[in-house]
C-alpha cells in the first residue's frame, strides 16, 4: 500500500487515496483563487518558505541598541525609507549608549575614589580630634566638636548612594531635588558660622573643608542626576523637531520604543530605597540646621561684651591664647580691680584674688554663684573664674589634654596674656579640685592658700576605667555590699555613652527644647544647665573619660608632693559623705596632703553646695576665714 506522508514544511498534506494529487497544490481551476488570497494577505507570499528560515534582515530588534542594520536584497522605496529610518535611528542610539557608557564608567571611577578619600578623613579627623592631634592643615579647627564626624560620614552615605543609583533606569526627579537642597542646606550652615564673629575665627581650615566636601558630594549627585536626565531626554526625543514632525506614524511608532519612562518594579524599590535615605538625610540636614541657627545665635549674644583685651574694665571678659604657638583661647573673667591699679591704703595689704575653678558639668556661671554674691556683698575684693577647654566660651583644645596642661595654659593665659600676676588663692570644686591642686603645685611662688570644695580624689580617673569604654550596663542599681559604690553626682560617666551623646547632639534636639519649652536663655545653653547638650562639651568629656584619665592621674600624683606646706582648708557635703563611705574616705584623705591644712568643714546639703543656703553660708565661711577675713572658731 502506499504510504501516506504529512509535509509541515511547504504546508502541503498528501491525500487519502493513491492519487497524485495534494491538497494545497497548485491545479488550474484553484491558480487564481489562490494568488488573489495572496495579494489580500501579503505575509503569505512567502508560504512556501520555512517559517524559521525567514530573512529578518533590515528589522533590528528594538531591544538591542546600537545594532547596525543589515542591507535589505532588491529593496522597494519603501523599504529604503523604513531602511533610512531605521539605520540612522540606531546610529543616533549607538553614540548616545558609547556616551552613556562612558559616563557611567568615568563616574563610577571617581565615586569610588571619593568614598575612599572620605573613609581615610573619617579616620583622620576621629583620630586627630579625640586621641591624638594630626593636624593636617597646619591650623586647628578651636571650634571642634561631633558635627565634623556626622558630616563626613554623610558625605560617605551620598557617595556610596550615587555609585550604587548610578543607573539610567533608576533616575529620580526627586532624588534631583534633594540633591540640590541638601547641598545648598550644607553651604547655608557654613555661611551661618562664618555670619558670626566667633565661630568665624575659630572654625578653622579643617572644619570649612569639612563643610565643603560634605557640599561637594551632593554637589556630585546633583551632576550625575543631571547626566542621567541628559541621556533619558535624549532616548526619549533621537531626532529633532522636523524629522519628528515629517515622519509617519510608522516612523512615530518606531521612535517610541527607546524609552517609555516606566519603571520596573525592582527599580521602584531601588528608587523608594534611596529617597527615603535622602529624606532622612534631609531631615536631619533640617535639624542640623536649626541646631547651627541657635548656637550661633546663643554664642553671639553671650560672646558680644567680651573684648579681647581691656585692661582698664572693672569686670574683665576676655579672651586669651594658651601658649605662643596660638594653639586654643580660653575664656576669662575676672571681678574687681586683678591688675592692682589702685594702691592700697597705709598699713592695709591686699587680698589675694581668688582664682575658681568650676566643676565636671558646670562652669562659673553656676558653680561660682557663692563666691559672687561674696563679692557683691563687699566682703571679698575680687575673684577670677574662667572656663576650662571645651567648656562654656573656651575653645576646643586639640587632643590628647590633661590637668597638667590645662594648668600651663592657664598660666600663661593670666601672665603673659592679660597680665594678671596675683597673688592667688585658689578654690576648686568637684572635677575642678584636681585642676586646682595641679596649678598650686606649679606655681607655689603665686598661691597664697588653696581651698577643695566638694572635690575629687585623684582615683576617680581611673576608676573602672576599661569598663568605661565599653557600652553601659542595663543595671543600675545600688550593691549593697559595694563599699566603693558612688552616688550618680560624682559617678564617672560612661566613655561609649559620651560618644553616642555626642552623635546625637549635631541634632540639636535638647537644645532645641530647653528654649521652647523650658524657656531657658541663651546663658544656660552656653555656660548654665544646658551646656551638657552642646557637642563641644560632650567632646571635652570624652577626652576627660577616656584619653586624658591616664595623663591626668600621673599629674595629680606628681603635684601632691608639693603641697605639703600650702594653707589647705576642705569642704565636703554632709549628705554625699553618708550616702557612700568611699567619698567619705576620700574627702579625710584630702585634708592630709597639706601639713598647713587649717579647716576641714563638713556642711550641710548636697554635691552641689551653692544651692543650699546653709551649706553655701557654711562654705563662705570658711573661705573668708582662709584668706583672713574671719577668726577661725
Amino acid at each position: 500500500m502506499t504510504s501516506k506522508s504529512v509535509n509541515t514544511s511547504n504546508r502541503s498534506i498528501k491525500s487519502t487515496n493513491n492519487s497524485e494529487h495534494y491538497i494545497g497544490s497548485e491545479q488550474p481551476s484553484e491558480r487564481g483563487s489562490t494568488n488573489a488570497t495572496r495579494e489580500q494577505l501579503p505575509g503569505l507570499e512567502n508560504e512556501q518558505e520555512p517559517l524559521l528560515g525567514r530573512s529578518t534582515s533590515g528589522k533590528p530588534s528594538h531591544r538591542a541598541i546600537g545594532v547596525q542594520p543589515q542591507p535589505i536584497p532588491n529593496p522597494s522605496e519603501e523599504d529604503e525609507r523604513t531602511f533610512d529610518f531605521e539605520s540612522q535611528f540606531q546610529r543616533k542610539l549607538f553614540g548616545i549608549h558609547r556616551q552613556y557608557r562612558l559616563f557611567i564608567s568615568n563616574s563610577r571611577w571617581i565615586l569610588n575614589i571619593f568614598i575612599i578619600l572620605n573613609t581615610v578623613w573619617l579616620v583622620t579627623t576621629l583620630i586627630g580630634d579625640f586621641f591624638f592631634n594630626i593636624n593636617i592643615f597646619k591650623t586647628n579647627n578651636r571650634y571642634c566638636s561631633f558635627s565634623d564626624l556626622t558630616l563626613i560620614f554623610i558625605s560617605i552615605i551620598a557617595n556610596i548612594f550615587n555609585l550604587w543609583f548610578n543607573k539610567l533606569g533608576l533616575y529620580s526627579s526627586l532624588d534631583y531635588a534633594l540633591n540640590i537642597t541638601l547641598c545648598v542646606l550644607t553651604l547655608f550652615n557654613l555661611g551661618l558660622l562664618y555670619l558670626v564673629s566667633y565661630t568665624r575665627q575659630r572654625l578653622g581650615i579643617a572644619g570649612t573643608f569639612t563643610h565643603l566636601w560634605a557640599a561637594f558630594s551632593f554637589f556630585i549627585g546633583v551632576i550625575i542626576d543631571w547626566y542621567l536626565l541628559s541621556y533619558n531626554s535624549q532616548l526619549n526625543k533621537p531626532f529633532n523637531e522636523d524629522e519628528e514632525h515629517s515622519g509617519d506614524n510608522h516612523r512615530r511608532g518606531n521612535a517610541d520604543f527607546a524609552s517609555s519612562g516606566k519603571h520596573t518594579l525592582t527599580e521602584w524599590i531601588y528608587i523608594g530605597v534611596r529617597n527615603l535615605v535622602k529624606c532622612a538625610i534631609l531631615v536631619f540636614f533640617v535639624l542640623f540646621t536649626l541646631n547651627t541657627m541657635l548656637s550661633t545665635l546663643d554664642i553671639h549674644r553671650v560672646s558680644k561684651n567680651s573684648a579681647e583685651v581691656d585692661a582698664e574694665a572693672a569686670s574683665y571678659n576676655a579672651f586669651h591664647w594658651v601658649d605662643k604657638a596660638h594653639t586654643y583661647k580660653l575664656h576669662i573673667e575676672c571681678y574687681g580691680d586683678v591688675f592692682d591699679n589702685k594702691s592700697p591704703e597705709d598699713g592695709e595689704s591686699r587680698q589675694p584674688i581668688l582664682l575658681f575653678e568650676h566643676g565636671g558639668l558646670d562652669t562659673g556661671y553656676l558653680s561660682a554663684s557663692w563666691i559672687q554674691e561674696l563679692y557683691h556683698l563687699n566682703k571679698i575684693e575680687r575673684y577670677c573664674t574662667y572656663e576650662r577647654p571645651g567648656y562654656g566660651l573656651s575653645d576646643s583644645a586639640p587632643a590628647p589634654i590633661s590637668i597638667a596642661m590645662v594648668a600651663d595654659a592657664l598660666k600663661y593665659a593670666l601672665l603673659n596674656e592679660a597680665k594678671i600676676k596675683g597673688p592667688f588663692v585658689t578654690v576648686g570644686y568637684d572635677l575642678g579640685g584636681l585642676f586646682t591642686q595641679v596649678f598650686t603645685a606649679k606655681n607655689l611662688d603665686m598661691v597664697d592658700g588653696m581651698m577643695l570644695v566638694e572635690s575629687w580624689h585623684e582615683d576617680l580617673l581611673l576608676k573602672n576605667y576599661l569598663q568605661r569604654l565599653l557600652p553601659p550596663s542595663r543595671d543600675g542599681n545600688k550593691d549593697p555590699d559595694d563599699v566603693s559604690w558612688l552616688p550618680p553626682e560624682i559617678a564617672r560617666h560612661n566613655g561609649f555613652k559620651i560618644f553616642w551623646d555626642g552623635l546625637w547632639s549635631s541634632w540639636g534636639l535638647k537644645l532645641q527644647t530647653s528654649w521652647l519649652f523650658a524657656h531657658h536663655g541663651s546663658k544656660e545653653r552656653v555656660l548654665g544647665r544646658d551646656m551638657k547638650y552642646q557637642g563641644k562639651f560632650l567632646r571635652a568629656k570624652f577626652l576627660e573619660s577616656v584619653t586624658s584619665s591616664l595623663l591626668s592621674y600621673k599629674d595629680v600624683l606628681s603635684a601632691k608632693e608639693k603641697l605639703l606646706d600650702v594653707k589647705l582648708s576642705v569642704v565636703s557635703s554632709r549628705e554625699l559623705v553618708k550616702k557612700s563611705p568611699q567619698w567619705g574616705n576620700w574627702q579625710r584623705e584630702l585634708t592630709k596632703i597639706s601639713a598647713k591644712a587649717r579647716e576641714w568643714k563638713i556642711v550641710e546639703g548636697g554635691h552641689d553646695v551653692y544651692k543650699y543656703g546653709l551649706g553655701k553660708q557654711q562654705t563662705q565661711d570658711v573661705l573668708l576665714r582662709l584668706i583672713g577675713e574671719q577668726e577661725m572658731r
